[in-house]
Order: structure tokens, then C-alpha cells, then sequence
């Protein structure tokens, strides 16, 4: 499984960079936490020129649909931060999609996805 996730803002006068800066700081704080979780492989944070003007993007590698599930919605920080952002209105925008890989070529991180 790929997961791709983004979050933005409205990019303008009215902007209240310390909703952002919020939200990074929990961000920061889940992808230390995500270091020994179960079925994970990989993750990366992308950040592109221009700042806030293209939204920031995280991508992770997980062996299953299970292990993403348990991670994102079960007991834990991940869970937390999310309650925490919606709560909080922390963002503008976000978007959650799972990809279930077929077929995959190379490697990632020096593994080979189809064997995970």
C-alpha cells in the first residue's frame, strides 16, 4: 500500500501562520512516532518551492490495508493529531488516499516492494 496525504491553506492576507505552524508541529511529532510501527516501510515528507502555495504532501510504504488502518485510525498519535486538527480547524484543506500496488519495478529504500 502507497498513502499519499496533503494538507493547505487559503494563502492570503488573512492567513494565521500559527494554525500552521500547529498543524507542521503535529506532523513532526507523528513521523517520529511512526518509526517502529508495525507494517511500515518508508515515509517521506514533501515540501515544494513556494512555501504554502502547493500544498505539502507525505508519502508512506506499508505492507497492507491493515497496517495503514491500525496506524491511522486506531488508538495512538496519529489518531490524536487528527482529532486535534479537526478540532482546532487547523487546516483548510486535506486529503487522504490509499493506493493498492499491483505491480512495481526497482526498489525503495533499498527493498523491494513486492516482497514486503
Amino acid at each position: 500500500m502507497v498513502v499519499i496525504t496533503s494538507a493547505g491553506w487559503k494563502v492570503d492576507e488573512n492567513l494565521d501562520m500559527k494554525r500552521v505552524e500547529k498543524f507542521g508541529a503535529g506532523v513532526v511529532g507523528v513521523r517520529i512516532g511512526m518509526t517502529a510501527v508495525d507494517g511500515l516501510h518508508s515515509q517521506q515528507t514533501f515540501i515544494f518551492p513556494g512555501r504554502l502555495t502547493v500544498d505539502p504532501v507525505t508519502v508512506s510504504f506499508w505492507r497492507d490495508d491493515a497496517a495503514v488502518r491500525n496506524f491511522s485510525y486506531g488508538p495512538g498519535g496519529h489518531r490524536r493529531q487528527m482529532d486535534i486538527m479537526r478540532a482546532e480547524d487547523l487546516a483548510d484543506r486535506t486529503s487522504f488516499t490509499r493506493f493498492r500496488v499491483l505491480h512495481s519495478v526497482g526498489s525503495w529504500y533499498g527493498g523491494d516492494p513486492q516482497l514486503w
